[in-house]
This record gives C-alpha cells, sequence and structure tokens, in this order.
C-alpha cells in the first residue's frame, strides 16, 4: 500500500509540474561552480542563496507563475530603466517556450489515453 502512495503522489507532483509554468529572471552577478551531476539544481539553489543577502548582486527583475486553471501571477520590476531590454527578451521567451513545452507533453499523453 505504501508502493501504490508513494507512486501517486510522484504522479501527483509530475502532473503539477506539467501544468504550471513558474519562470524567473534574474539581472546582476553571480559567480559559482557548477556540479556536472546537479546542474540547474546547483543553479537553482545559488541563486536562492544570493538573492536573500543584504548586499546581493542579482536582481529579480520578472517573475511568471502561470497554472493550468489560466490563474497567473506576475511580477516586473519597478523601475525597467534599469532592466537590460535582452532580460526581459530572455523572460518573454522562456515563459514562451515553457507554455509550447507543455502543450506537447500534455498531448502527447492525450494520445495515450485516447
Amino acid at each position: 500500500m505504501a508502493g501504490l502512495k508513494k507512486a501517486l503522489g510522484a504522479l501527483n507532483d509530475a502532473i503539477e509540474d506539467l501544468t504550471s509554468l513558474h519562470v524567473q529572471t534574474f539581472t546582476g552577478k553571480l559567480t559559482i561552480t557548477v556540479d556536472d551531476n546537479k546542474g540547474y539544481k546547483d543553479l537553482k539553489t545559488a541563486i536562492e542563496k544570493e538573492k536573500n543577502k543584504a548586499n546581493a548582486e542579482i536582481v529579480l527583475v520578472a517573475e511568471t507563475l502561470a497554472q493550468f486553471d489560466g490563474d497567473s501571477f506576475n511580477f516586473v520590476k519597478k523601475d525597467l530603466d534599469d532592466v537590460p531590454q535582452i532580460a526581459l527578451e530572455v523572460h518573454k521567451n522562456a515563459v514562451k517556450a515553457g507554455i509550447e513545452t507543455r502543450l506537447g507533453l500534455l498531448g502527447l499523453f492525450k494520445d495515450v489515453f485516447k
């Protein structure tokens, strides 16, 4: 029974990950060494640690959280004159790519259950 509960929990987490999109875009300076085995996780951890420091050199300039049901949370830095245009383009393209990827994956799952 515990195995089934664990499997259902993992399936729920996977579905939640597929049906929501969270994009954060930062500017600034961050110097880290990324472990080849961890990659993205190392980067995410380093950003989380750095952005909470009083003298942090990285700044969150845009954040988007979109849910499957259409609800969304959006943040844009107050003074956009300080934000490089390329950062906003990167954010926009990441959101677009994330949506397209999720739509493609959901299409694959739809075909499996036909």
